[in-house]
């Protein structure tokens, strides 16, 4: 090729783009091949340019250039020599999420083409912040109803003529198949697909309720009616997770958990007191209209909104963010990205999958953790009323009022946790210089967390035993919520991270244990207390608490990177 004078070369490429750029006065430009490296100089901007390969020429020499837009600006990604062949593979600055997969986007060059790794999710922020919403309200769901429960249990036990040993069983039998029935929807939701399920188990759920509605006085009847209840508002919990770990790529997921974990959180807090609050203006069956009323207002909107968020089967969501908000006509049935699109399909589910699964020793550790804390708190929320009412002389709807504090600080613990240990992640990220944190980096801050609910647990048995100033009392409470939600957060953070492609049966299974715990710690905390005395016996919960799940997080941030190691050999070899 003969090079053209400088009179007759029209203007280069690099020109025309470095006129985009506003601030910087100079930009730099890096050569793929060749050790040559420079800076450009740069004019007022007056155009801009696509995303693309341009033919362009730099100091006589001319050179491909892969070019992108960030933000309001374009940058010179690299270069090649005209004795090299345009750029196929990834610039460096490009590449990010390591498991995203890789596109083509063609420029000018008739056989040139530079691949980029597409975003983690193709939806917008509004819509993923809408699907966040959504599932929230959906995790709501379970515990509301296992706590809205709560009030009407003397006018039940009145009304079905049964004591109130086998009315309080329905509160247990409540807890255990929604703490069970998790494994069998997570299953077939990281498999065939969130949507479905949703659908699905909300119907299950809406059924029940309108039939506890215009249920008979039959004792037998409500038991069968609690547990078909208790399994169809099972699976959003877990589904929800799930669904959160789909669009929210991992250096963003624990600020995310933190707002999903919300809804879980703040139906016992809420449920009481709306049960109470209907109970005494209405009939106990207006609490199951009122839960039915409001599970079918969330179906319509997961039908007609709620997409598909399963990678295994839409990859990052672009076939549903081509389709804007609403799926009509309506389908209960997921769309399908092309194959080379979608992430890498979970196992089918087996018995002995899930077997495997939970003897993962990070999930089974995971599950007897979070069993241990939650049914310590689950032992402070079923004595908080009677310490109110027999040491402080509080009426019901004081007492009703002091499950406020706990609950704004189960809320602030959760959103503060799962913003700090995102912090803390993106800033090890760029200590590193590259992406490549480890799930183990998000127990790290779990030590705080465990010291509040140590010291809160003591503190509550023994402000009670002595009875110290209520205010006291409800500050002890407080810390015990706080520091649970901040590990909760991080925690189920970790588990998505650890078990990208089953993170609804990783979430399932590691809380799988906590709703049995916290039945069990409400039938004997009772006598604990009393042949204990409070303060010791929750001073023994404390001391539980701090040796046992502190010992278990040092395992797992010592031992959990060799065991993912040894399990990611075993499935390639499978």
């Amino acid at each position: 090729m003969t090079p053209m004078s400088k009179a007759t070369r029209p203007p280069t490429l690099l020109a025309t783009i470095a006129r985009t750029l506003t601030v910087k006065p100079f930009f730099h430009v890096r050569f793929v091949s060749g050790s040559a490296a420079g800076d450009a100089e740069c004019k007022p901007p007056t155009e801009r340019m696509k995303i693309g390969i341009y033919d362009a020429s730099i100091t006589n020499t001319n050179c491909f250039v892969c070019v992108r837009r960030v933000g309001w600006f374009f940058d010179i990604m690299a270069m090649t020599s005209p004795t090299t062949s345009p750029p196929n593979e990834p610039c460096s600055v490009a590449k990010e999420e390591e498991q995203s997969n890789l596109v083509t986007t063609l420029g000018k060059s008739p056989a040139s083409a530079v691949t980029q790794p597409p975003p983690y999710t193709a939806f917008s922020r509004p819509k993923r912040v809408f699907i966040l919403a959504v599932v929230t309200v959906a995790g709501f769901l379970g515990p509301l109803a296992g706590n809205i429960y709560l009030p009407a249990l003397p006018v039940l036990e009145h009304e079905f003529q049964v004591s109130a040993a086998a009315i309080n069983a329905t509160v247990s039998v409540f807890m255990a198949v929604f703490g069970f029935g998790p494994l069998f929807w997570s299953s077939y939701a990281d498999w065939k697909g969130r949507r479905p399920l949703y659908l699905i188990s909300l119907i299950v759920y809406i059924i029940a309720n309108v039939l506890l509605a215009v249920l008979p006085t039959n004792f037998g009847a409500l038991v069968f009616l609690r547990i078909v209840q208790a399994f169809g508002s099972s699976a959003v919990v877990s589904m929800g997770a799930g669904t959160v770990a789909d669009i929210t790529e991992p250096k963003r997921r624990a600020r995310a958990m933190s707002y999903f974990m919300l809804g879980p959180q703040c139906g016992p807090i809420l449920g009481p007191i709306l049960g109470g609050a209907i109970i005494g203006q209405a009939s106990w069956r207006w609490i199951f209209a009122f839960l039915a009323i409001l599970s079918v207002v969330l179906w319509l909107i997961m039908l007609l909104f709620q997409p598909e968020t399963l990678r295994a089967r839409v990859g990052n969501g672009k076939p549903y963010s081509d389709k804007g908000w609403i799926l009509w006509p309506p389908s209960p049935f997921s769309c399908l990205a092309p194959e080379s699109e979608r992430g890498p399909p979970p196992p089918k589910p087996t018995l002995k999958g899930y077997w495997r699964l939970f003897t993962y020793p990070p999930i089974g550790i995971v599950s007897v953790n979070t069993a241990i804390l939650y049914s310590s708190y689950f032992g402070i929320a079923v004595q908080l009323p009677t310490a109110l009412e027999n040491v402080y002389h509080w009426d019901s709807t004081e007492v009703g009022a002091g499950y406020v504090a706990v609950g704004i600080a189960m809320v602030v613990g959760s959103i503060a946790g799962g913003r700090w240990s995102d912090w803390r992640r993106a800033r090890m990220a760029k200590a590193l210089g590259q992406d490549k944190v480890t799930p183990e980096a998000r127990l790290r801050d779990q030590i705080g967390g465990i010291l509040l609910c140590a010291v809160g647990l003591a503190m509550f048995g023994w402000f009670v035993h002595r009875a110290i100033h209520p205010a006291a009392v409800l500050v002890s409470t407080s810390l015990v919520g706080f520091g649970m939600s901040w590990i909760f957060v991080t925690t189920n953070a970790f588990l998505t991270e650890c078990m990208r492609q089953q993170a609804a049966q990783a979430f399932a299974l590691g809380n799988m244990l906590r709703s049995p715990a916290a039945a069990v710690t409400a039938a004997i905390i009772h006598p604990l207390t009393v042949r204990m005395g409070w303060g010791w016996c929750f001073t023994g919960l404390s001391i539980l608490n701090f040796v046992l799940v502190g010992s278990a997080m040092v395992i797992l941030r010592v031992k959990s990177p060799d065991w993912r190691r040894r399990r990611s050999a075993q499935m390639a070899g499978n």
